[in-house]
């Protein structure tokens, strides 16, 4: 992996790229020194951006020195910032002005930063020149940092040697400029399915459309709704060295593989078609949420709230009709992001390390090291183990405008997302029902550390992820509270039993847990799971918890808060998404923390992870 992967050792930098805290606010410092910034400073001003950096909050400034400024008005055709449009000088001001974090060195990993800037951009970070004297950090691969960790009193400043300047093309035509990839690009362009990747932002959303209380101070409405596309590509010489040098190669590689899962497509020539094999090859690189190097798995893995004596997986809907994509850690490897992993550690795809978060309007593309194929081999291994989905994965929305994943590991203040009807394709839901979710808290006792739930008189149907053909027992988690209320289950339109409660814990004798270890007669607690899966339920997963124990201290097995409902057992004669559909019988809230199947063969084997 690459070096300094989360957080550099601040001592590899030379000494004299710091300075230390001042009393100042950021506009302040900048003012103060108009002999390194007075063109950065003049660039604030005329965009009236100068008193947000005045005021009281918190910033990262990735601040221009001149000579950076003048070097980008020559990039531009101009001679100084009066030949620039002012909103053009206003988008260019915010590409370098993160809001809310104090970012140091410190906390800077190789690849995108995940707070965005104020121009709904993300910045990323390379570590280069690597010598004695330590090594230079690269802001959007292009702009090094001249002096580091410059401390003011609302927030930090890092002056750069070049003017950012994010692309501005999508991933499309990012890929289309990159000759690595050629072949891949070809066929993209051949099946058609360039055209999924162009939309950009939904611009009918209006935020002041909604009547949605944001009087509490840490409500927010998505500003956005925008989309985003991720592409994991194989390079020209990785298709080479396997024998595939045009497109009728990888037009023949592709029929090999996708023939035999869909035998009765084999038939189907026109490569625009969904079902023919080259365009399912190409689709299956494809997935409709824009992801970051971190954002596969690493960092729902790095909240605190996993335990790492187990692994962690991550099932990923691809563009691919009705097909997913594993991504899983390997404990004993020190590795994530191992894609499609059927075998040992060599079967797993992975994104190779010096070339990844290739940057986009509305995308992002990483290269991988072997062949990306949803074969035989990986189709029985998905559709024989356990798939357990975060809720909040089911939605691209949420990752696609920085909702999901935008975490702040400094403290206790999550934030509550409130998203109006609508904003999410896959979730229909009733005017009395309303849609929140809570990003990263350390004291939350939920799978990955998030939460999404529904208030009100709900009633909604959340659409699955394609699930692969079999048979399984589909189960529910949540985290009891007493404010939850009660609701009406139903799978794919047919009700679960009786109207569920949520606020029962599962000490209550219609449940009968019992803490692993107060039984001496059934110290694992083994026999205690029999007779809960009798009544329904099951305990909590034991491989996670909350991240520190200001509210919980155990992990979610240990404690009689965390319950998984067993909906029922199913057959789903193919492949496809299904409906789990909520209908409040009591007004509260629905935590919805996650759904998991288990073919019925790997019950007794499970284990309780």
């Amino acid at each position: 992996m690459a070096t300094c992967w989360m957080s550099c050792d601040s001592d590899d930098i030379s000494a004299d790229s710091y300075y230390t805290f001042t009393g100042e606010l950021v506009g302040e410092y900048l003012e103060e020194r108009p002999d390194q910034y007075s063109e950065f400073v003049k660039l604030l001003d005329t965009t009236r951006i100068m008193g947000l950096l005045k005021a009281y909050g918190l910033y990262t400034c990735f601040a221009p020195n001149n000579d950076a400024m003048h070097r980008f008005y020559a990039l531009k055709g101009k001679t100084s910032l009066e030949d620039f449009p002012v909103d053009s000088l206003r988008t260019i001001a915010f590409d370098h002005i993160i809001r809310g974090f104090e970012i140091p060195t410190a906390d800077f990993f190789e690849g995108r930063l995940g707070q965005k800037t104020m121009s709904d951009r993300f910045i990323s970070i390379t570590y280069t020149d690597f010598d004695e004297q330590g090594f230079t950090i690269r802001v959007n691969k292009t702009s090094p940092i001249v002096y580091a960790d410059i401390e003011v009193h609302n927030g930090m400043i890092h002056q750069i040697g070049e003017v950012l300047n994010p692309s501005e093309k999508t991933l499309v035509e990012e890929l289309s400029g990159d000759d690595k990839f050629s072949l891949f690009f070809s066929a993209l362009m051949a099946t058609g399915l360039d055209k999924e990747l162009m939309l950009i932002e939904d611009k009918s959303y209006d935020r002041n459309n909604y009547n949605i209380d944001e009087s509490a101070s840490n409500v927010r409405v998505p500003r956005f709704r925008k989309y985003g596309f991720t592409a994991l590509v194989e390079s020209d010489s990785t298709y080479a060295a396997l024998g595939i040098h045009t497109l009728d190669d990888l037009k023949e590689r592709a029929k090999e593989v996708y023939d035999k899962v869909y035998p009765k497509d084999a038939g189907i020539t026109d490569i625009t078609d969904r079902r023919n094999s080259l365009n399912r090859f190409v689709a299956y690189h494809l997935i409709n949420k824009q992801l970051n190097y971190t954002k596969f798995i690493y960092d729902w893995d790095n909240t605190g709230h996993s335990i790492k004596a187990y692994d962690m997986f991550e099932y990923i809907e691809t563009m691919c009709p009705n097909t997913l994509m594993e991504v899983r850690t390997h404990r004993y490897t020190n590795e994530f992001n191992l894609f499609n992993m059927t075998g040992d550690v060599a079967s797993a795809v992975r994104i190779v390390d010096s070339n990844y978060d290739n940057d986009a309007i509305n995308g992002v593309y990483h290269e991988i090291d072997k062949l990306l194929v949803y074969d035989l081999a990986f189709a029985t291994h998905i559709s024989g183990k356990r798939i357990r989905m975060d809720a909040a994965s089911f939605f691209p929305e949420l990752t696609n405008n920085n909702i999901r994943g935008n975490l702040d590991k400094g403290g206790n203040n999550s934030i509550l997302w409130k998203l109006p009807p609508g904003y999410l394709d896959r979730l229909t839901m009733s005017n009395t029902t309303e849609f929140g979710y809570f990003d990263f808290d350390p004291r939350y006792l939920d799978y990955q550390g998030d939460e999404v739930f529904l208030s009100g008189l709900y009633d909604f149907t959340v659409t699955t992820p394609a699930i692969p053909a079999g048979t399984y027992e589909v189960r529910f988690g949540w985290k009891v509270e007493t404010k939850r209320g009660a609701a009406q289950l139903y799978w794919d339109g047919q009700p679960i039993g009786i109207p569920l409660d949520l606020t029962i814990f599962a000490t209550n004798p219609k449940i009968g847990y019992v803490t692993p270890g107060n039984d001496p007669t059934d110290p694992l607690g083994y026999e205690n799971d029999k007779m809960m899966r009798n009544r329904g339920y099951m305990k909590g997963p034991a491989s996670f918890q909350a991240a520190n124990n200001t509210w919980f201290e155990n992990n979610a097995r240990m404690n009689d808060g965390y319950l998984r409902r067993i909906l029922g057992i199913f057959t789903f004669d193919e492949a496809g998404t299904h409906e789990f559909s909520v209908i409040a019988a009591r007004s509260g809230e629905f935590m919805f923390d996650f759904l998991e199947f288990v073919p019925l063969e790997v019950i007794e084997q499970e284990g309780v992870e």
